[in-house]
């Protein structure tokens, strides 16, 4: 008994954390995508 609660609860936790894991990496993209202007100082030419 105490096997199966453990391997259902573990089967949740799983399946929470790779939802949250894909959530933030899909947001860490969305904010990938901007890119902000090079300060002039900063440049090499």
């Amino acid at each position: 008994m105490k096997n199966r609660l453990f391997m259902l609860l573990a089967g949740i936790g799983v399946s929470v954390l790779t939802f949250a894991a894909t959530t933030t990496s899909a947001s860490a993209c969305l904010w990938g995508a901007y890119q902000p202007e090079e300060p002039k100082m900063l440049r090499e030419e």
